[in-house]
């Protein structure tokens, strides 16, 4: 049995769509008190804007079927994931966030990175199976 091309595509997208909504609602958790058990990533306003971006990036890439855009989001990810974490306890800290930041961009990152080589995958023809092939 062979899967669809068209069916990985749509599968890749949905994926696309859940992880540009959980990065847009990280957004969120800016607004929840510091002391609150709910604040399990600390979010600083340059944050969000980072979340922002690559939740636009990648709900871009997931309704044009590009997937370059997920490329996109993921490498802006990491970098801003490695700046978080080099910058983390240091005077400079342009993110104002912590490891928990540090943290949650780096999985979104590689999510998205993840997303870009399974569409890379999906157009990629695959052969029957030998028990198919008669």
């Amino acid at each position: 049995m062979t899967v669809e091309p068209r069916s990985d595509t749509r599968r890749v997208s949905r994926a696309g769509y859940g992880l540009s909504a959980a990065g847009a609602a990280a957004t969120l958790l800016f607004f929840a008190p510091s002391s609150d058990a709910i604040q399990f990533v600390k979010v600083s306003l340059p944050v969000v804007a980072v979340l922002l971006f690559l939740a636009l990036v990648g709900l871009l890439g997931a309704r044009l079927g590009r997937s370059v855009l997920f490329l996109l989001a993921g490498g802006i990810g990491l970098i801003a994931s490695i700046l978080q974490l080099v910058q983390f306890g240091g005077s400079t800290n342009w993110l104002g966030g912590n490891g928990s930041s540090a943290a949650f961009l780096a999985g979104l990152g590689i999510g998205f990175c993840a997303l870009w080589y399974a569409a890379l995958d999906s157009h990629v023809p695959r052969a029957a199976p030998s028990s198919e092939r008669a």
